[in-house]
């Protein structure tokens, strides 16, 4: 396989969305008990964006698998951006199945040895994300095809929650209520980025009886939902310095609200694919600069 393809078959460019919770969980140790190990946290982020690309590589197998793909490329200009290697013939299914495995056998490998190294809780904590990673698109369980939200929390937990609470046990060696809330408004916003995602493949979903969120609820509905997301991600970080719980150096965060607000699509009007698309990585860089910025204020 062609590094090319393999970057395009677990969509490398999004891996800062799984690294940013992982900041914010070590921002968290540092803030609450002067906790910092450079290795440990390098191995946290190896093992998180190796559990990224597994779960990408996977997604794709069964996207493809389950006809969502093929309908996809069918619909789409061959030079469309977010064209994926598997329906084109330039991966197989089996090419796809084996770099999964390789990169979910690291991701566990990773996690066993740190539980070694700092206490077997460490294991018990990714657990969830790989199993949510698996279940997520790979049958019978499916969860992005069951329309219930699903798909959606499985996303905000997984890339937010478990992986900062990981890395704040790894290098405070216990736990605490405050990765989790500094991780949930950034999971909340990487979900839109799914969210947003969906309306790109809109209709090759409809078509396909993929029941994402945004299929079950429309384009309409669906953009005020991404509009209320985001403002839940500021109204969390607010209300935890208002509380104490963070600094009020989190308000950091704010410098990315002309953004958001630019986002915000009360009237949930129909777009053309390609300004979905636009949005959507709008959305990803919100998502990554919002919690970059909040790591800084939980430092400073």
């Amino acid at each position: 396989m062609k590094p090319s393809m393999l970057f395009r078959l677990v969509r490398l460019q999004f891996v800062p969305v799984i690294v940013m919770p992982v900041i914010l969980g070590a921002a968290s140790a540092w803030m609450t008990n002067r906790a910092f190990s450079a290795p440990l946290l390098a191995l946290c982020v190896a093992g998180a964006i190796s559990l990224h690309v597994a779960a990408n590589a996977i997604d794709d197998v069964y996207d493809y698998s389950n006809g969502v793909d093929a309908v996809s490329d069918r619909l789409f200009p061959k030079d469309a951006p977010g064209w994926k290697p598997i329906p084109r013939g330039l991966v197989t299914v089996g090419e796809g199945f084996a770099v999964a495995l390789l990169f979910y056998s690291l991701s566990v490998a990773i996690g066993v040895y740190l539980s070694l190294v700092v206490g077997w809780f460490a294991l018990a904590i990714a657990i969830p994300g790989i199993v949510l990673s698996w279940v997520y698109t790979a049958p019978p369980i499916k969860l992005d095809y069951r329309g219930l939200g699903l798909g959606e929390l499985s996303i905000m937990v997984s890339f937010g929650p478990i992986p900062a609470l990981g890395a704040y046990y790894v290098l405070a060696h216990s736990v605490s209520f405050v990765p989790v809330l500094a991780a949930v408004p950034a999971g909340l916003l990487t979900a839109n980025v799914l969210i947003s995602h969906d309306l790109v493949f809109y209709d090759s979903y409809k078509m396909t009886g993929k029941q994402s969120l945004a299929v079950r609820l429309g384009k309409r509905s669906t953009a005020r939902l991404l509009t209320g997301v985001s403002a839940a991600a500021y109204a969390l970080v607010a209300l935890s310095v208002a509380l104490g719980y963070f600094p009020v150096a989190a308000l950091l965060v704010l410098a990315t609200l002309p953004v958001a607000v630019g986002l915000a699509d009360i009237d949930g009007r129909e777009r053309p694919p390609p300004e979905y698309g636009r949005r959507t990585m709008t959305t990803f860089a919100l998502s990554v600069a919002f919690s970059g910025l909040l790591a800084l204020g939980l430092l400073l």
